[in-house]
């Protein structure tokens, strides 16, 4: 069998978020999940020093398994020194950059500040602060701030915060938040101390990503053990390898309907 990413079957407790969760999109996930009746991706963790499993992609995939009761899941485990985090920023749509500027300044602890630290706001009317969280954790400030619009507003995620690339995806635009850049440590060191990130900001980077596991959740669910359903893995993906359905490919591709 050609070798194959690092997947194994985990307990779901063992498993500790680094980000908060959407809601919306965990019942949303469930009922797919539950209607398909398989577990498509893998959730992409990396074990802490505590020994810990961080999940580092696959927040939401972890809250609907569980909320459908599953026992284990299907994970990949990466080593943190081949990992490439970068940041999402935010773009908020459709109404007046006076709207989220008032909406983040009278939102406790948030304050705002004219220095050029980050996480910091741009918007549309040329103004730009910094937002301060006074008393609270900076990843509390991130979630607290990344409240103030989400689920609000229509938002969209950039690599780019820079005002040019964002007018010219963006036209409709009104307020870019640019969010300040994290270290794989800080992020395992939020999951494990569960000070958590809000979701939508950490942007893994990971080389010889497994996707399309479809393993069935049957299986997971089942009252088998848990080396009994990694070795129920470990036939399926030799069984897969034999029949020439496992592909590595070298260059970059395009997912047009993820």
């Amino acid at each position: 069998m050609p070798t194959v990413p690092n997947l194994r079957v985990i307990s779901l407790d063992r498993l500790c978020r680094h980000e908060e969760i959407d809601p919306l999109r965990v019942n949303r996930l469930v009922e797919r999940i539950d209607a398909d009746g398989i577990q498509v991706n893998p959730m992409i963790c990396s074990e802490a020093p505590s020994g810990d499993l961080v999940v580092l992609d696959g927040a939401t995939r972890t809250e609907a398994l569980k909320q459908l009761g599953m026992d284990h899941a299907v994970v990949q485990v990466v080593d943190p020194g081949r990992i490439t985090l970068e940041t999402w920023h935010h773009v908020v749509r459709e109404c007046g950059s006076d709207e989220v500027v008032a909406q983040i300044a009278g939102t406790d602890p948030l304050t705002l500040a004219h220095n050029e630290f980050t996480p910091r706001i741009h918007t549309a009317d040329g103004e730009s602060y910094s937002v301060l969280g006074a008393g609270i954790s900076p990843n509390a400030t991130l979630s607290a701030l990344v409240g103030t619009y989400t689920g609000r507003w229509r938002v969209n995620r950039v690599a780019d915060p820079t005002i040019e690339s964002v007018e010219w995806r963006y036209p409709d635009w009104c307020a870019v938040l640019e969010l300040p850049t994290l270290t794989v440590e800080e992020v395992m060191k939020a999951a494990v101390g569960e000070d958590l990130l809000p979701a939508g900001i950490t942007r893994f980077l990971i080389p010889e990503r497994a996707l399309r596991i479809n393993i069935d959740i049957s299986l997971l669910h089942s009252d088998r053990t848990q080396d009994e359903k990694q070795q129920s893995l470990e036939d399926l993906l030799v069984q897969r390898a034999n029949d020439g359905r496992i592909r590595r490919y070298e260059e970059a591709v395009f997912i047009l309907d993820d």
